[in-house]
């Protein structure tokens, strides 16, 4: 029996227009609450974003912001998993040096930051995943905050290489995945949605027996192989589906709402 359904966002729950069926969901979310179904987002973005998609239901809701990182259950923060400053400065000294410093944002658990030297395309690309984005003169002093990871953009043939490449230099310290479409997410040894997601079942006295999970890209991997109902979206990439145990229909054919009411009848 399932008692906890945890969705990724971009590419799975939500469609190519950055949106869902709003009111298919509202007749489900009403179903699972029946049921006592915990329903999770759970996303590499950040968590002021996620939960705009839920005005209405973002009390009830547990939320799963940057890739496991920062968790809000039901309205109150829960826990966060931050990075030591001598890893943020490695990391951004890596990243400068190899001149992706112009196409990154820093998160903090207050806000997301840019610097202001980057292009208005790259400034507005992140605005949409990150509601929260302060553009900063440099990154030689770190702003006032606590920071749980990166995420910036690569060429999309090359995002593999520069994964590998990232975590053979950072080895230990940091761990980079991708997240789909080029962009490359770096998050602490360790944490990932996997992870998020086993100490939720552990804090509800829930078992991955009783978990369903979807997810379209990398950072998704560790989520689906903990999930006993595992579901990559048909747009999915070769190693997301490799890793689960069936698959949805895509996130354009609302493929999450679609399957959630089978799972339900």
């Amino acid at each position: 029996m399932i008692k906890v359904v945890a969705t990724d966002m971009d590419g799975t729950f939500l469609n190519s227009r950055n949106d869902y069926d709003r009111k298919h969901f509202k007749v489900l979310f009403e179903k699972m609450t029946d049921q006592g179904i915990r329903f999770v987002s759970i996303s590499g973005n950040q968590y002021y974003q996620i939960q705009s998609f839920f005005p209405e239901l973002k009390d009830r809701i547990t939320f799963v912001g940057e890739n496991g990182a920062y968790i809000v259950e039901n309205g109150s923060f829960i826990k966060s998993h931050r990075l030591s400053n001598d890893s943020v400065r490695l990391v951004l000294d890596y990243l400068t040096e190899n001149k992706f410093d112009h196409e990154l944002v820093l998160c903090g658990e207050q806000s997301a930051y840019i610097l202001q030297a980057s292009a208005q395309e790259v400034k507005d690309y992140f605005s949409i995943y990150y509601h929260r984005l302060t553009a900063v003169e440099t990154f030689a002093q770190l702003p006032d905050d606590n920071f749980m990871k990166f995420s910036f953009n690569t060429p999309e043939n090359q995002t593999y290489a520069i994964v590998d490449a990232l975590n053979d230099k950072l080895e230990g310290k940091v761990v980079a995945v991708t997240s789909g479409h080029g962009n490359i997410d770096v998050i602490a040894e360790g944490v990932n949605k996997g992870t998020a997601m086993a100490y939720l079942l552990d804090r509800w006295g829930v078992t991955a027996e009783e978990l369903a999970a979807f997810g379209d890209g990398g950072n998704d991997i560790e989520m689906l192989k903990l999930a006993k109902y595992s579901y990559a979206m048909s747009n999915g990439s070769a190693d997301v589906k490799a890793a689960a145990s069936a698959i949805a229909p895509s996130n354009d054919d609302s493929g999450v709402l679609k399957t959630i009411e089978k799972l339900l009848t």
